[in-house]
């Protein structure tokens, strides 16, 4: 029988959080920080990792079993690499409970959700789950609450879970910070191939393209804010995006397909060479970054944006968080920019409301800062 809960939570009676690495310690830490969930046990094949996410905060106590964790447990989370996913699902089938929900944090859904839906007894819900968050760090020394605010998380709900348990596990996650978004398996599969898969190869593909050359180490001295920028996702953890990759190896080929043909667009334009082309293309790719917001719109409030140079010294950041702060300003959003070492930089600062954005510019420029209102289509 499904428990109620409050909208303040506890959400669920217990909690089995299996994977303490990043994303499962970052949910963990949601959890245990604002308790949604009354008790939360954990655990990991690497036991000095779970012995961490214990001393973190990350979850209340430990299990020396997968399937002991899960016993008695009303939600289990599988934060596993993909394709453990379904040979964690086996270890812990035959001792969950009847009305028990259980969801994972993969990147790729159309693949467990077919598979799930053929091992899961019918009593036994399950919400496929993808929070599109992240670092490149890795394991649970990377994990952060901080990383589910205002971070999209997409679930693919069974057919057969009822509304009331997906509402339920839909609030705990909106009151851990994130914002949620229900999509179709497969919608979802080709929309993630395109914006969060195909970048992180890309990066990787343009890491490989100068590791190996004569002057790598002339490259690396001159490597410059945008190749720092363009190529930090391939910093990611090799064994997460190689179960990611074969996970979702259809989509993620459609979308190589695409970004193929626009790379022998540029090069044909290049070839000829087609100065007005190049200028086109580049404009055209300008335009449509420009419409992307910061965050994703009609999911979350418009972001009103400030840059503001800075140099770089130690506590830049800080003191123009404390200094709105002040002044009572929220900041809700903080990206640096282009940061070159010894010269300095930029920081993107958003504000859900103009006038905060406003009120911001204002006290920022009182105070000698450069900055200055982005504009967004």
């Amino acid at each position: 029988m499904l428990e109620s809960s409050s909208k303040e939570g506890p959400f669920f009676k217990k909690a089995a959080l299996i994977g303490t690495g990043l994303i499962g310690g970052t949910i963990g830490l949601a959890i245990c920080e604002r308790r949604l969930v009354k008790e939360v046990v954990g655990f990991d094949r690497d036991p000095s990792a779970l012995a961490k996410a214990a001393k973190r905060g990350a979850i209340d106590s430990c299990a020396e079993s997968a399937a002991e964790a899960a016993r008695e447990a009303d939600l289990v989370i599988l934060a596993v690499p993909v394709l453990s996913t379904l040979k964690m699902l086996d270890e812990i089938i035959s001792v969950l409970e009847g009305g028990a929900l259980v969801t994972d944090v993969g990147s790729t859904k159309g693949s467990i959700m077919a598979a799930v839906e053929q091992k899961l007894p019918h009593d036994i819900y399950f919400i496929g789950g993808h929070p599109m968050a992240g670092s490149e760090d890795s394991g649970i020394e990377g994990a952060d609450s901080a990383l589910l605010e205002n971070a999209i998380y997409a679930l693919t709900p069974g057919e057969e879970v009822p509304d009331e348990l997906i509402d339920r596990f839909r609030g705990m996650l909106e009151k851990a910070g994130a914002q949620t978004i229900t999509l179709d398996p497969l919608v979802h599969d080709r929309v993630v191939a395109s914006v969060s898969h195909l970048p992180h190869i890309t990066a990787a593909a343009l890491v490989q393209s100068v590791a190996g050359v004569d002057d790598m180490e002339l490259m690396r001295t001159m490597a410059a804010g945008g190749f720092r920028d363009s190529t930090r996702i391939a910093l990611g953890n090799p064994e997460v995006w190689r179960d990611i990759c074969i996970s979702n190896r259809w989509a993620l080929l459609g979308a190589l397909k695409k970004f193929k043909a626009s790379i022998e667009a540029i090069e044909k334009h290049l070839t000829e060479p087609n100065s007005e082309a190049i200028e086109e293309y580049l404009q055209q790719a300008r335009d449509y970054r420009r419409s992307v917001p910061h965050r994703g719109r009609g999911i979350l409030p418009e972001i009103h944006e400030v840059i503001v140079l800075v140099r770089d010294t130690p506590g830049v950041i800080g003191k123009l968080a404390t200094l709105l702060g002040e002044a009572g300003i929220n900041i809700d959003a903080i990206e640096i920019l282009h940061v070159r070492e010894l010269v300095g930089g930029s920081i993107r600062l958003g504000f859900k409301s103009i006038e905060n954005m406003e009120k911001a510019l204002q006290v920022l420029e009182n105070k000698g800062y450069n900055a200055q209102t982005v504009n967004r289509l």
